[in-house]
C-alpha cells in the first residue's frame, strides 16, 4: 500500500512539473510577428531612403548589444580600452533626432555621457571627468534633415541609414519577413555583402512599416549564427521635439575645450590617412604621432568576429590599420605603405 501511495504521489509531481513547464514555454513564447502587405527589397529600401532623406523627428529609448571579442586589458589603462569597455556588452542611451539638431545620452550607471549638436555648434559632455569638448561645426542645418554630424553610437538611426545608403549597393538585398521593434511593426531587409573579404556576414535593418524609418540594427559575424552587434529603439515616438534640446550649456564648474578644427581633405591623398578598398572591404591607416599608446599594444593584433586591426612599422613611422575584414587583408594594404 505505501508503494502504491508512493507511486502516486511521484505521479503527481511529474504531471506538476509538466504542467509548470509547459506554462513556463506558453508564457515565454515569441509572439508572432506582424502581418504586414507584402513589398519588394527594393522598394522597401528606396522608401527607407526617401524617409530618412525629408525632414522627421524621432525619441526614445535605445538599447545596444556587443560582443566583438576583446582581449582582457590590464585594469588602470585609458584610452580606447576605457571607450571600449564603456560600449561592450549591454548599454543603454537616449536619442533625440529633429530637423533642429540631435542628442545622444549615453547612460551609465553613476555618470551621463552626451553629445549635442544643432547645426551650429556641437558639444561632447562627460559629467564623470566634468569635461565638455566644443566643436564649432563649419556648417548649417540643412534645409530637409539635421546637420550633418550625427553620432554613430548607441544611435540605431545613424547606424542604419549609413548601412542602407553606403552598403546596400555593394550587397543583396532581400525582405527576411516582419518582426517588432520598441512595440511597432517592421519589417527585415537583410543585406548580405558580396564581398569575399569581409567579415561582415550580413546586416538586417528593421524599418518601420509606417514611417519606413530604421529602428533597429543587427550585425552578424560571416559563419555566425547570431549578432556579433545590434542596436534598436525599445520605445520610441514621433512627434515634435523642443529645439532647447539641442543647445547645451556647461554647468559651473566644467572644464571647457575647444579643439582647433582643420577642414577635412580626402583621406585618401593625405600624408598621415590612406584608405585601402572600398564599401565592406574598406581599410583605414593611420600614421601614429609620436609612442603609440599601451592601451593599443595591449589590444593589439586585434581579430574580432566582424573587424581586425593592427599596427606595423614603416619607413621609420608607426601605422594603425584597421577594417571589416580579416589579419591578413590589413597586412597585404600594410605593404602599400610607404
Amino acid at each position: 500500500m505505501a508503494t502504491r501511495t508512493r507511486t502516486r504521489l511521484v505521479a503527481i509531481v511529474i504531471l506538476v512539473a509538466m504542467v509548470a513547464l509547459i506554462g513556463v514555454t506558453v508564457s515565454r513564447a515569441t509572439p508572432p510577428p506582424p502581418s504586414l502587405p507584402s513589398v519588394s527589397a527594393d522598394r522597401l529600401l528606396a522608401s527607407s531612403l526617401r524617409a530618412l532623406a525629408a525632414p522627421f523627428s524621432i525619441a526614445g529609448d535605445v538599447r545596444t548589444d556587443a560582443d566583438l571579442g576583446l582581449p582582457e586589458l590590464p585594469s588602470g589603462l585609458a584610452g580606447p580600452s576605457s571607450l571600449a569597455s564603456s560600449l561592450l556588452g549591454t548599454q543603454r542611451f537616449k536619442v533625440w533626432r529633429s530637423p533642429q539638431g540631435v542628442r545622444v545620452a549615453h547612460l551609465l550607471d553613476l555618470a551621463e555621457q552626451t553629445f549635442v549638436a544643432d547645426g551650429t555648434d556641437a558639444w561632447w559632455w562627460d559629467s564623470s571627468t566634468m569635461r565638455a569638448v566644443h566643436l564649432r561645426a563649419p556648417h548649417r542645418p540643412r534645409a530637409t534633415g539635421a546637420p550633418e554630424v550625427v553620432p554613430a553610437v548607441g544611435n540605431p538611426l545613424a547606424l542604419a541609414s549609413r548601412a542602407l545608403r553606403d552598403l546596400s549597393p555593394y550587397a543583396t538585398i532581400a525582405v527576411d519577413g516582419t518582426a517588432r521593434v520598441a512595440g511597432r511593426p517592421v519589417y527585415r531587409l537583410v543585406l548580405a555583402p558580396r564581398s569575399s573579404a569581409t567579415l561582415i556576414g550580413s546586416i538586417a535593418v528593421s524599418i518601420d512599416a509606417t514611417t519606413r524609418l530604421p529602428l533597429g540594427l543587427e550585425v552578424t559575424p560571416k559563419g555566425g549564427s547570431s549578432p556579433a552587434m545590434d542596436a534598436a529603439f525599445t520605445s520610441v515616438s514621433f512627434g515634435s521635439i523642443d529645439p532647447a534640446l539641442f543647445t547645451f550649456t556647461p554647468p559651473d564648474g566644467a572644464t571647457v575645450v575647444t579643439p582647433a578644427l582643420r577642414r577635412a581633405g580626402d583621406p585618401r591623398t593625405s600624408p598621415t590617412h590612406r584608405v585601402f578598398g572600398s564599401a565592406f572591404d574598406t581599410v583605414v591607416a593611420t600614421e601614429l604621432q609620436g609612442a603609440e599608446p599601451a592601451t593599443l599594444r595591449a589590444l593589439l593584433p586585434y581579430r574580432g568576429p566582424l573587424a581586425s586591426a593592427i599596427l606595423v612599422r614603416r619607413a621609420g613611422s608607426t601605422w594603425l590599420l584597421a577594417g571589416f575584414v580579416g589579419l591578413s587583408t590589413l597586412r597585404e594594404d600594410a605593404s602599400h605603405l610607404t
